[in-house]
């Protein structure tokens, strides 16, 4: 069996896999210091060998992701993950073989590990409470010079004025934090994104300028790399309304031409699960073969 944890920004999922299937999974919130999620991590971890046989522990996380040394460096949602290695910390804890991605990365492994998609130039672009993203070449995942190719999030645009990142515009929970911030309204993102297909305001026009700002993302990738498909991961992939919606802004009339392919993950917001397992399993047959 095979432990795997999906770091997020809002949350830390993890389940239990077998015969490559989940078999177990739950959460918990994310933790705001890295004394406090090594905590987690051991109690978590512990609580599963006392009544499994653990072969080995998949992380996906966020940030700049270095599988070979398990370190995690970069900027992410959780900021303290590079403040130390804690998967070699896991790993020489309890004398268990660690793995560890980055979180888009295993969306993308997920996807290629157990459904081998036909086309080969694939980008993937994962909204959480942020957007990441990641790039695949016949089968495998294109990495780059720092690690960070397919870092979709980090587009640049003008804001009115303002110079924002695309995981800052392009997100449900970041509308809500500008919603409160702009209308003094506390409303969860559900409830949001339900009163935007109402068409009330203000979320209408606040969640529109959101997809007006993910549109320009997937054109901008679609002219710049030109994949055969770009898959849609995170929580917001079961939504078959939030995809839908996408589509739609894409039909305006500033992004028709756009050759696009757009497709939500097989596994939805599991993917990420899939995926720290299928690199558990790529890094054992590596060493294998090796």
């Amino acid at each position: 069996m095979y432990l795997v944890f999906d770091i997020g920004g809002s949350s830390t999922k993890y389940a239990l896999i077998e015969n490559e299937k989940i078999i177990m999974k739950d959460s918990d919130k994310s933790l705001p210091t890295m004394k406090e999620f090594i905590e987690f991590l051991e109690d978590t971890t512990e609580s599963f060998l006392k009544d499994y046989d653990i072969e080995a522990i998949g992380f996906s996380s966020p940030g700049r992701v270095d599988s070979k040394t398990l370190e995690v460096g970069g900027l992410s949602a959780l900021n303290y993950l590079a403040e130390k290695n804690f998967a070699k910390h896991i790993e020489d804890k309890y004398s268990i073989p660690v793995a560890i991605e980055n979180d888009a990365n295993c969306a993308a492994l997920g996807e290629i590990y157990y459904k081998n998609p036909e086309e080969n130039l694939l980008a993937f672009v994962i909204i959480g409470s942020g957007i990441g993203g990641a790039l695949v070449k016949d089968s495998q995942i294109i990495r780059g010079l720092s690690l960070e190719s397919g870092e979709f999030g980090y587009m640049l645009f003008n804001d009115f004025g303002k110079i924002k990142n695309l995981s800052s515009l392009g997100t449900l929970p970041n509308v809500r934090r500008t919603i409160k911030e702009k209308y003094g309204i506390d409303s969860d993102t559900y409830e949001i994104f339900d009163k935007y297909l109402k068409k009330e305001n203000p979320f209408y026009g606040e969640v529109d300028k959101m997809f007006t700002y993910l549109a320009m993302g997937l054109y901008n990738i679609a002219y710049a790399i030109n994949p055969e498909v770009i898959y849609i991961g995170g929580a917001v992939s079961e939504d078959e309304r939030f995809i839908n919606s996408i589509r739609e802004k894409l039909e305006d009339d500033i992004f028709r031409g756009v050759s696009l392919n757009i497709r939500p993950v097989s596994f939805y917001n599991d993917n990420n699960l899939y995926g720290a397992y299928a690199n558990i399993k790529l890094k054992e047959e590596r060493i294998k073969n090796d």
